[in-house]
């Protein structure tokens, strides 16, 4: 048998037969690659330095070409990424045209299911357990469906669902518990606080660790005295959750012990339904600055280009940037210091959503509810019928998991919520399951419902205070970006956010464009491109998708033969779908005199495979500037004379 070293193995099965030195030499490998490779490209290292040995331990005692491995978010999927054959791929990870940085099912039949959202293994592994019965017939037992899940992850509600389900269907199915105490940001709630009890309880692992050691100097009757020591420390440890489900557990172990693992796993599989093994793990092991700041380890950028920067002329400074991130969270603090009604809630995002001065400066109206939307809606529901304001936080694509909250606690209520949907658009390197391109979709269809997008930091403020003074259900959304503190507004004092009022930024002859949010900027850009070719058009920030500003879009449609529509969502029912609708009913019902050409850009209807940048994303679905352009110059020069009608 070959030495056994990372750079070239080909597949697990390399794995099997090898001594523990062999192994951990293995790890140590891993770990050193992991370093190497994501401080180069960027991406989550933290929690991908705390599995390498669970993983390790796992492809070495199953095959999962026969057994099934679905991981939960995948966050900690890189060490797996390695041993089946992908250590090449880490060169361009998470680049445009090169490897996810969560599992993926195009890229390898290890790869169980495309991950990007917490909570949904233990059910999707159930699905699989319960699929797979019988398919080993006679000759093989059937194969074992394994769930890796944080404790983060852990907390969320369906977990609890998939596991309530799949101990009652006996399921041959495996839970590993990756417990770091970590999400994002550290666990939180009563579940974590459970988990540190057993991680912390040393008296479990003296008397555990006694009766193991007698279990192996009693080769006759080991087996059943280390089954007694799983009786023993239920006596230990009151109140066992995971027992009173019907779910077998084993633990606390600890996940860097590879000789422990696999020997805890292999336990594992002779015990009949379903069993839960709890690894303790630690969160950026083997590399010091993980270890020492694991939030800010979790995902890291890669290093910034060096390319030179173009020389500007002297004339007019560009507009100050600032991450829409970033300005929220000053805009909220600052609204906060006035109004004792707010309160911040957020699903295991603080830093992420901007929230992190929040909850310094106001500890008792923040609120971190774990990865737990579903909850984090419903309770801003609560707090606004109690008279508070809540303003809810969360990734546009996690927003998704709480829609029925959306709708049942929120909006059906007419309560006073505001949503702030972050990273809402194209997301760059997260790939398709991070895209916040179908918030305005979903939500427009409820009644009542506001929604608005701010084109830069000054109208992100003047929008979030609007909302907190009229009441009602409202919905924010900004992308992943830096947006320029203020985009050049025609007069010093821009219009009152009053719902459904746009702002004309441009005026024009030749057609008219109404742009959504960030999007404002590159329509600018390129009115301004096209302006030297002699086309000259007009154009609006949107500023609402509901109530869209109907008198501006009406009267714009008689004035124009050609109106564009520009938004950074999904072109099916998002802005551009509103004013079709709007310009379609208008011709049925109001006689619109003179139906203008519509013409809606938008994201396409397929998945946005991950790309190094959103900018280059922008420019595969035709959003940047200059796709604008040459798009609106093909259909506007051949009736580049005509003036608004009359």
């Amino acid at each position: 048998m070959s030495p056994l070293h990372l750079a070239q193995l080909q597949s697990p099965a390399e794995l099997k037969g090898r001594s523990i030195e062999e192994l951990e030499g293995l790890c140590a490998e891993i770990r050193a690659a992991l370093v190497e490779k994501v401080l180069l490209t960027g991406g989550h290292l933290g929690s991908n330095l705390g599995v390498v040995e669970l993983t390790v331990a796992l492809h070495t005692v199953f095959d999962f070409l026969y057994d099934r491995l679905v991981f939960d978010v995948s966050h900690q999927c890189y060490p797996h990424k390695m041993l089946t054959g992908r250590l090449r791929g880490f060169e361009n990870l998470r680049r445009t045209g090169g490897m996810s940085g969560f599992i993926n099912r195009k890229e390898s039949p290890y790869d169980m299911l495309t991950a990007g959202h917490a909570g949904t293994a233990i059910s999707f592994a159930a699905g699989l357990a319960e699929g797979l019965k019988g398919v080993g017939g006679e000759e093989r037992e059937d194969p074992w469906a394994v769930a890796l899940v944080g404790d983060a992850g852990f907390g969320a509600g369906v977990s609890f669902e998939g596991l309530n389900q799949a101990a009652d269907n006996h399921a041959r199915m495996l839970v590993i518990l990756n417990d770091n105490e970590w999400s994002i940001a550290r666990s939180v709630g009563a579940l974590a606080r459970y988990l540190s009890r057993l991680r912390s309880s040393r008296t479990l692992h003296r008397g555990y660790e006694r009766v193991k050691t007698l279990a192996k100097n009693l080769p006759v009757v080991g087996a059943r005295i280390e089954e007694f020591g799983e009786v023993l420390r239920h006596v230990l440890i009151p109140g066992h959750v995971f027992e009173e489900l019907g779910v077998n557990y084993i633990g606390p172990l600890d996940g860097h012990d590879l000789a422990g693992s696999m020997e805890a796993l292999e336990r594992a599989k002779r015990i009949p339904g379903v069993t839960l093994l709890h690894f303790l793990t630690e969160k950026g092991r083997g590399y010091a600055p993980a270890g020492a700041d694991p939030e800010r380890a979790h995902g890291i950028s890669p290093p910034a280009s060096k390319v030179p920067a173009p020389k500007m002329a002297a004339a007019k400074a560009p507009p100050e940037r600032v991450k829409f991130t970033q300005a929220f969270g000053q805009a909220l603090v600052q609204l906060a210091q006035d109004d004792a009604r707010i309160h911040a809630i957020t699903a295991a995002m603080p830093s992420g959503t901007g929230l992190q001065d929040f909850a310094q400066e106001f500890p008792a109206r923040f609120h971190d509810t774990g990865i737990t939307e579903q909850h984090a809606v419903a309770l801003a529901g609560g707090l606004a019928t109690s008279g508070q304001r809540p303003v809810v936080a969360i990734y546009s694509t996690f927003l998704q998991r709480g829609f029925d909250q959306v709708f049942q606690e929120v909006v059906l209520q007419e309560e006073n919520v505001v949503l702030c949907l972050d990273r809402a658009g194209l997301v760059g390197q997260d790939g398709p399951t991070h895209m916040g391109l179908y918030d305005l979709a979903y939500l427009r269809a409820l009644p009542g419902m506001v929604l608005a997008s701010p084109r830069d930091a000054a109208d992100l403020k003047a929008m979030l205070q609007a909302a907190v003074q009229h009441g009602g259900p409202w919905a924010l959304r900004w992308p992943r970006a830096d947006g320029p503190r203020e985009v050049a507004s025609p007069c010093s004092l821009r219009p009152a956010l009053e719902p459904g009022t746009a702002e004309r930024l441009h005026q024009g002859r030749d057609g008219v464009v109404f742009a959504l949010g960030a999007m404002v900027e590159p329509v600018l850009e390129a009115a301004q491109s096209l302006a030297k070719l002699g086309l000259e058009l007009e154009v609006w920030d949107a500023r609402f998708c509901k109530p869209l500003d109907r008198q501006a879009i009406l009267d714009a449609a008689e004035r124009f033969s050609w109106l564009a529509t520009v938004e950074e969502h999904a072109l099916q029912g998002g802005f551009g779908s509103a004013v079709a609708e709007l310009l379609a009913d208008a011709q049925a019902n109001q006689g619109l005199a003179s139906p203008c050409v519509l013409s809606r850009h938008g994201v396409p209807d397929r998945f946005i495979p991950h790309m190094t940048s959103r900018q280059e994303q922008l420019q595969s679905c035709g959003l940047d500037a200059a796709s604008l352009a040459a798009v609106w110059r093909h259909a506007l020069q051949p009736k580049t004379t005509h003036e608004p009608h009359a």
